[in-house]
């Protein structure tokens, strides 16, 4: 047989396999270049936007992530570890939840890609540098080992062969082949570059809204809790510096912690620029579908309905606007353990968004309203289910809830809903608002919501009463005796007045000396209920007392108060007895106290044995000055006769009310005209005080006088507000206290607009005081503002009728208006204190005697 014939007998015996050899090659050939390809092109799709109406890649494999990420760990050495100097832990790169996930930039993918594409390139190890000679054979890396080139696509038989991974693990690079000998790595793979930290996590973006400083605490507990977890230290914003368009934009995971005033306050501007992005119809829907969040409210349950109303409905409109919220609204009540709820709320939220196993977008609890047209639910991270084409499909919102178009469904197929499947609908409907109420009830009981449900029944059913507790808690205990304060039982208090003080050193007494003819030293400042239903801005307690609007506490018993009221106060006056100039004789008479006023703090009318302790107290011929806010006119229509009954009448009109007095009740306007119509028609000796605040109620003076006419006082107080120091919410500074001379010319302007009937009968210059009194106390060119304090308890002895023409006393003329003395005492010794130049004079002048000895 020739050559020829043998060569084509061969071929026509193995032609088959060789062709099937050859198509193998190839398909081989194309697959190896389509993956150097693949893997050299940027991944653009990467990490998108979880938009609806963008084209969704395919899910993060966090499997891979976390192999990856331990395979790198678990090779590393201490001196390869700097995460650790940056105080992260390796649990924070097992958990990459999406909410906190940076999208990676277009650099930072290039840069990946080019070191997969080397990689992938780079015959042998090494990148390339020390790859084996096939002739030579000299093993793998100049090693003893071979590479088996008919198995291996790499080094060392694939056994520890470079690798290149996606997501999490392109950040992770590889330095050396690690195969030199055996199966452990000559040179270990670095870990995750801190520096490359900002491309894997998006740090968080906290908002605060605050004037006392609490919500800005708040938020650096916040950052303090979260760089504990390994999370980037989050940026803290305070609200009122934020441009609020920018939020259209915004994409980062943002907490809003929000204080909640009745009045002007830092939350205003944000409020109204999110109710007028949420109803104006030129904005879409799904405006802020960029921007997760979640919302802290602050606030005082005494305000009732308005209660974190703000911050509810940033809460609301942020969620209705696309918004995800990644953790349910919570609630600080200032009356409750404020900070405990503040930390059950930081530390769930916080431990949700490192839990792979959350969702970490909530459904938005308000934006289920039929008329908002607008979910959350709409931008959740579900997967979703993709077309032929692999577009993501749009469904309806019906067809979210698993109910059938029924208008605009399918066009082009024109179904229609037939009339034997409307039960259907129907029921399914049913089922969801069902399941919404659902939600609602299990949001409305959820922990980090404040309870603040009252009443004896529910819905018919009854329900387990409210207890009854004590109203010093122990941080307002501690907060008032720190200040100067005795407490008695759990709701009253005592302190000494500093004109007590003076008093007892001989250099004076307060206007009340002047104008009714107390001596500070035999007076007794108390009050039978530390709250009050006002959070005044010139309130001197900086509002530390408690708040309400209806009694909630322990009731002590009037005589239990009295008494307390009168042992603190004796020990107090023990503790002066050594006080270098202490007059003897005043301090002995100061031990019978003879007057009590009523004023020290809180509202003491809200007492609901107010009469009893009033009565008490003129069994014991301790006269009664009781100070009341206008807030509660049944009270003040029931109260027994007392010494002087006082109404504070710190505005004129509704709204610079609001502003100064800041009452929690909303009739508040009501309840103030009412009382001083009640107090009109107590026939008793009555006073309206009026608190001068420069930039708040120095005006309208018109408005005043028309209260005055309506409730007929027998006196006018007027005096400047006194400066505390900063108390946070007021925002006062000496700028707002007036001067006398101002005090002064607004009684002149009163006086005028009154006419007859009222004239400036004392002042008390010291205090910034001026009293303007009833004609009827005068006689003649003689005033009788002063009380004949053994005439009043024997009338009321007596149990009959009278006035307070009974018990009236003439006024010494140095306490007179435009007397040379200003009010003050004669016989006391007026005390100035020393200018700094005066104490440095008086400094030199004693070093100057003794360099003289």
């Amino acid at each position: 047989m020739s050559a020829s014939s043998s060569n084509l007998q061969l071929w026509k015996e193995y032609r088959i396999p060789l062709v099937c050899m050859a198509i193998g090659i190839a398909t081989l050939s194309i697959l190896i270049s389509n993956k150097a390809s693949t893997a050299s092109k940027p991944d653009s799709n990467h990490d998108q936007d979880t938009h609806p109406d963008d084209k969704k890649d395919k899910p993060l494999n966090k499997v891979e992530e976390i192999e990856a990420v331990n395979r790198v760990v678990d090779h590393a050495t201490e001196e390869q570890k700097p995460y650790q100097h940056q105080g992260l832990k390796k649990e924070v790169y097992r958990k990459l939840p999406k909410v906190i996930r940076k999208k990676p930039k277009k650099k930072q993918a290039e840069l990946d890609a080019a070191a997969a594409a080397s990689a992938t390139k780079a015959s042998g190890c090494c990148g390339g540098k020390n790859k084996a000679e096939d002739d030579k054979s000299t093993g793998c890396c100049g090693g003893k080992s071979k590479p088996e080139t008919d198995k291996s696509t790499g080094c060392c038989g694939g056994k520890n062969k470079p690798t290149s991974e996606d997501s999490v693990v392109n950040t992770l690079k590889t330095t050396g082949c690690g195969c030199s000998s055996g199966n452990t790595p000559s040179v270990k793979p670095a870990l995750i570059d801190p520096l490359l930290l900002p491309e894997l996590i998006e740090p968080i973006k906290v908002f605060y809204s605050t004037i006392t400083g609490t919500a800005k605490l708040f938020a650096q507990q916040l950052a303090e809790s979260a760089v504990s977890l390994g999370l980037p230290h989050p940026k803290l914003i305070d609200i009122v510096d934020y441009d609020t368009e920018d939020f259209l934009t915004e994409s980062s995971l943002s907490i809003f912690i929000l204080s909640t005033y009745n009045v002007e306050g830092p939350n205003d501007w944000f409020l109204k620029w999110l109710e007028d992005t949420r109803f104006d119809w030129r904005v879409q829907k799904g405006a802020l579908n960029r921007l997760k969040f979640s919302v802290f409210g602050l606030g005082d349950s005494a305000y009732g309905d308005d209660f974190c109303n703000g911050p509810r409905l940033a809460d609301k409109w942020l969620g209705q606007m696309g918004a995800q919220r990644v953790w349910p609204f919570g609630e600080g009540d200032k009356n409750g353990d404020q900070g405990g709820a503040y930390k059950q709320w930081n530390d769930a939220m916080l431990d949700s968004l490192l839990d792979p196993n959350q969702s970490h977008v909530h459904d938005a609890y308000f934006s289920s309203d039929e008329e908002d047209g607008a979910s959350a639910s709409e931008h959740d991270d579900d997967e979703e289910e993709l077309d032929e084409d692999g577009e993501p499909v749009k469904k309806t919102k019906e067809e979210k809830l698993g109910l059938p178009t029924i208008d605009g469904g399918d066009a082009s197929e024109g179904e229609m809903v037939d009339l034997e499947d409307m039960g259907n609908v129907a029921r399914k409907i049913k089922q969801a608002k069902e399941d919404k109420a659902l939600d609602e009830e299990a949001y409305a009981n959820q922990n980090v919501r404040a309870k603040r449900s009252v009443g004896e029944t529910k819905d018919g059913k009854a329900i387990k009463p409210r207890e009854v507790r004590e109203m010093v808690s122990p941080l307002l205990y501690k907060s008032l005796t720190k200040q100067g304060y005795k407490i008695i039982g759990t709701h009253s208090g005592v302190k000494i007045c500093r004109w007590t003080k003076a008093a007892l050193r001989g250099r004076g007494f307060c206007y009340k000396h002047s104008f009714y003819g107390i001596q500070s030293h035999l007076c007794m400042e108390t009050t039978p209920s530390l709250a009050c239903a006002n959070k005044c801005v010139f309130c001197w307690r900086h509002h530390t007392n408690p708040v309400g609007t209806e009694w909630r506490w322990k009731v002590d018993d009037p005589e239990f108060i009295l008494e307390g009221a009168l042992d603190n106060h004796y020990g107090m006056l023990k503790q002066l007895k050594g006080v270098p100039g202490v007059r003897a004789d005043r301090f002995v008479e100061a031990n019978q106290v003879k007057h009590c006023a009523l004023s020290l703090v809180g509202e003491p009318i809200f007492y609901p044995h107010i009469n009893e302790f009033v009565n008490l107290l003129h069994k014991k011929r301790i006269s009664s000055f009781l100070v009341t806010n206008a807030q509660f006119p049944d009270a003040i229509a029931s109260m027994d006769p007392v010494t002087q009954l006082y109404v504070s009448v710190d505005a004129s009109t509704k709204e610079s009310l609001k502003k100064i007095d800041r009452p929690l009740f909303r009739d508040f306007w009501e309840r103030f005209l009412d009382s001083l119509d009640a107090l009109g028609k107590k026939g008793q000796r009555t006073v309206y005080r009026l608190t001068l605040v420069k930039d708040f109620n120095t005006d309208e003076i018109a408005n005043y006088v028309e209260l005055i006419r309506r409730g007929r006082p027998d006196f006018i107080e007027i005096k400047g507000v006194t400066y505390c120091g900063y108390g946070g919410a007021s925002g006062l500074t000496m700028a707002n206290v007036p001067y006398h001379a101002e005090v002064v010319r607004f009684v002149e302007l009163i006086q005028e607009q009154l006419g007859a009937g009222y004239e400036i009968a004392a002042e008390h210059a010291h205090s910034c005081s001026i009293l303007v009194a009833s004609t009827k106390f005068k006689k003649g060119d003689k005033w009788y503002t002063h009380i004949d304090y053994d005439k009043f308890f024997d009338l009321v002895e007596s149990g009959q009728k009278f006035t307070s023409l009974d018990y009236m006393a003439e006024t010494p003329t140095w306490a007179y208006f435009g007397a040379p003395e200003g009010g003050f005492d004669p016989e006391e010794t007026r005390y100035f204190r020393k200018t700094k130049e005066q104490r440095k004079a008086e400094r030199e002048r004693r070093e100057g005697e003794q360099d003289e000895e």
